[in-house]
Parts: structure tokens; C-alpha cells; sequence
């Protein structure tokens, strides 16, 4: 019933009609299906893929999707070239914030029916320029992302540690990481190899030292990262691996896969990665069993920060229509579908993840412990300071994370080669 009456609503032909014209008109002409090219990491695994596949096509039967999946590390080096020759995919995937802002030279621009294509979205303000719907959107999230450090119960308990209780300040934290190392285990398992960085670890250590105003600040390219805030960012940052609480390989690692097996295979107490995608409570409980699983915030650096018991919340990948294409139409049509109900009970069916559309069916939502606290932990939400950086400050971060903890670099100097970053950056204003 639902996708009868989906695609009745996406056929609208004054809606569709409307919409091609604000992204430069219609295609589409030739017999038989069109095949649309889609260009994804595959956030929430292959299986949830191939139900989208599977399930879109079954609903729209003059189109056909050709996927073309991408380690997540690798995504920028084959998305680049396709940007560069202004050819390939018909529809992209980024990450929602600067990421997508970046790129948005690549992506048809909504226009005024991007609120209609999202009604029924929770929120999709990281499709936006500046987190803002009233200024151009260029595509379509679906689900909700965010970080949390999940912990092994059973290495806390061996570490002698409250399997119950996790440790909730930073001196806490180094505390039970001192007594995990004695037990034989890794404390934090940890990657610093590509963009995990930026978006896992940077924003639990920042939401203790900026305001919504400084992360804001980030995104315009205002807040210099030789600001004391910043600084005191990246030192905490560093004494993570200096202190040798993390696995000794973490700078030749990724974090996913490599980094998650390390918890996911009982070798270590804690990971900091996501509510939603691939490495979630769901991967992590089938590996350790549910019972076993504790999901918590972050450490707190400094608990009276205003930040430092939110939730660092933002959509999460974006999908949207490619400038080149010459299937926009059928593309708009995928996109639109995206937004569904329907693909919205295949994330959390499939893909365990957070759905963004609110007319889910509660009755669908997993009864996991750690989904559950996960539900407590969302409920009060910042803003995510990791996709305020760019591509060049991501990368800096993960290069200079890397430095630092092989004893090639200073923080100070780190702090340079991230205000450098910033001032390569395209879309942002010279850091002051």
C-alpha cells in the first residue's frame, strides 16, 4: 500500500514538473528502463543495499539501479575524479555538513521543493548551506548519525572496573585505561588512518571547550585554530595516543574496519564510533553478544563545559542529483524515494541504524539494550563539530594526529599545519 501510494505522490506531475525545471529540465527519452548510477559507501551495509535495490525497483519499473560501492577511506579518491570531469554517477552520496558544501558545485540544487521532498523528515538542515533550509539544499539524508563510546563489559570487569558503571570523566577515563593495559587488553581501540578522526573523536574532545557559537565559527572559518580552545582540542586529542591508551598501530590503521575488529573481537574496552552505519550497536552486539555491550558519552574534560553532556547529532549521508547527469529525472525520483517511510523501515530493519522520517512504525525500533540507551543519549543534541571542517582540515587532522603520536610532530606545530588547512580551505573565510 505504502509504495502504491509513494509513487503516486512521486508521478505528481506538477510536483515533478516543477521540480525538473528548477534543476534544468528533463531526460529520460530512451526505450526501456533508465539505469541510474549511484555512487555510495554503502552506509548501513550491503544487505540494507540490496533491499533499497530491491524494493525501489519493484515500485518503479521503468528504472534500474547500477551501484557502485566504495570503502568509505577511499570514497574521496574515486568521488574526486568524477567531480574533476564533471561525469559518472547520477546520484552521490556525502557526508551532511561541509562535506557536502564542498562538493556542491557537483550536485542540481533542490530549490523551493526541498521541503516538500523532506516533509516528512525529523530534520534535514545538514543538506543545507550553513545547516539552513531557507538557503539551497542539495539532496537527501535519511538517517540520524552521531558518536558514543561503546565498552566491552566483560574487559572491564577482568580490568577490575565496574562493569556498570563506565568511567564518565576524563580522569576517570585514564584511570580505567591504566588498569585495561594491565589486564593485557587495548583501552580504546582506535584508527587515525583517513576521515575518521574528524568526525569520531574530534567532536567528543570539542564539545568540551567550544560553544555552538565557536563550532559555528568552525564552519564559517572564523574560529583560527591557534584559538587557545583549539589548542586545548588537539592536546587532548594527542594525550589519547601518548599516553598509550590506544592500540599501538593506530597510526598506520583505519578505523573501520581495522579499529572496530580490535573491539569487536574482544581486544579492547572501549571504541568511539557511530549510532548508525556499519559499525553500530547491532555489529558490535552480534560480535560480543548484547549482554556484553554498554554504550555511554564520551568522557568529560571539563563537566561545567555547556556542551559537554550533549550529543553530537547531524543527518547522515546525503544523496543527491550529479549537474552531468542526463537522467535528473529518474534521479530526483530516487532521491524523493529515499526520504520514504518505506526506505525508512528498511534502515531500521536492515541497516539498525536511527531513521530520520517520522512516520517510521515504533513497533519496527529494536528492543536492544544499547539501543535503548542510545534513545536516553540522543534526546539532548549539539551541534556535530566534525562536519564543520573541510576535506583539507580533515585530512590535516588525521595527518597531524598521526605525527604527534609517532613523536614527529609538536601540537603547536599541529595547530599550524591546521590553520594552513584551513586557509586552503575554499568555502570557508580566512581563520582570524
Amino acid at each position: 500500500m505504502f509504495r502504491r501510494r509513494f509513487a503516486g505522490v512521486v508521478a505528481a506531475g506538477a510536483a515533478i514538473a516543477a521540480l525538473l525545471t528548477a534543476c534544468g529540465g528533463g531526460d529520460d527519452t530512451s526505450d526501456g528502463p533508465v539505469t541510474l548510477k549511484v555512487l555510495t559507501w554503502e552506509p548501513g551495509g550491503t544487505e540494507y543495499w540490496q533491499q533499497v535495490k530491491t524494493a525501489f525497483e519493484a515500485s518503479h519499473r521503468d528504472i534500474r539501479l547500477e551501484m557502485q560501492s566504495v570503502p568509505f577511506d577511499k570514497y574521496p579518491e574515486v568521488q574526486g575524479p568524477y567531480i574533476t570531469s564533471q561525469s559518472g554517477p547520477d546520484v552521490m552520496a556525502n557526508n551532511a555538513g561541509l562535506e557536502l558544501f564542498d562538493r556542491r558545485g557537483a550536485y542540481v540544487p533542490l530549490g523551493d521543493k526541498a521541503a516538500e521532498i523532506n516533509k516528512d523528515l525529523v530534520t534535514y538542515s545538514g543538506a543545507c548551506e550553513g545547516f539552513d533550509t531557507a538557503k539551497p539544499c542539495y539532496g537527501v539524508p535519511f538517517s540520524y548519525q552521531g558518536n558514543v563510546l561503546y565498552y566491552n563489559k566483560d574487559v572491564l570487569r577482568a580490568a577490575g572496573l565496574d562493569p556498570e558503571k563506565p568511567p564518565a570523566t576524563w580522569t576517570d577515563f585514564g584511570a580505567a585505561c591504566e588498569a585495561v593495559k594491565k589486564s593485557g587488553k587495548t583501552c580504546l581501540a582506535l584508527g587515525l588512518s583517513g576521515t575518521f578522526p574528524a568526525y569520531w573523536d574530534f567532536p567528543e574532545i570539542a564539545r568540551n571547550y567550544l560553544s555552538e557559537e565557536d563550532i559555528r565559527g568552525l564552519l564559517a572559518g572564523t574560529l583560527s585554530w591557534k584559538d587557545p580552545k583549539l589548542v586545548s582540542v588537539l592536546e587532548k586529542l594527542a594525550e589519547i595516543t601518548t599516553k598509550g591508551w590506544t592500540n599501538k598501530n593506530a597510526p598506520s590503521i583505519t578505523m573501520l574496519p581495522d579499529g572496530a575488529d580490535i573491539f569487536q573481537r574482544g581486544d579492547a574496552a572501549f571504541a568511539g564510533t557511530i549510532i548508525s552505519d556499519a559499525v553500530n550497536w547491532d555489529s558490535f552486539g552480534k560480535a560480543l553478544g548484547d549482554d556484553k555491550l554498554g554504550v555511554t558519552r564520551w568522557p568529560t574534560i571539563n563537566p561545567d563545559a555547556p556542551l559537554a553532556q550533549k550529543f553530537s547529532g547531524i543527518e547522515g549521508a546525503v544523496y543527491g542529483v550529479t549537474k552531468w547527469s542526463e537522467k535528473k529525472d529518474a534521479g530526483l525520483t530516487f532521491i524523493t524515494w529515499l526520504a520514504s517511510k518505506e526506505n525508512g523501515e528498511l534502515w531500521v530493519k536492515h541497516a539498525k541504524g536511527q531513521p530520520l522520517n517520522k512516520n517510521v512504525d515504533p513497533a519496527l525500533l529494536p528492543s536492544s539494550p544499547a539501543f535503548r540507551k542510545i534513545q536516553e543519549l540522543v534526546a539532548e543534541p549539539t551541534l556535530h563539530a566534525g562536519v564543520m571542517l573541510s576535506g583539507p582540515e580533515a585530512d590535516a587532522l588525521a595527518r597531524g594526529w598521526q605525527q604527534v603520536t609517532l613523536g614527529q610532530l609538536t601540537v603547536d606545530k599541529w595547530a599550524e599545519q591546521m590553520q594552513q588547512a584551513l586557509e586552503r580551505s575554499p568555502t570557508k573565510k580566512q581563520g582570524k
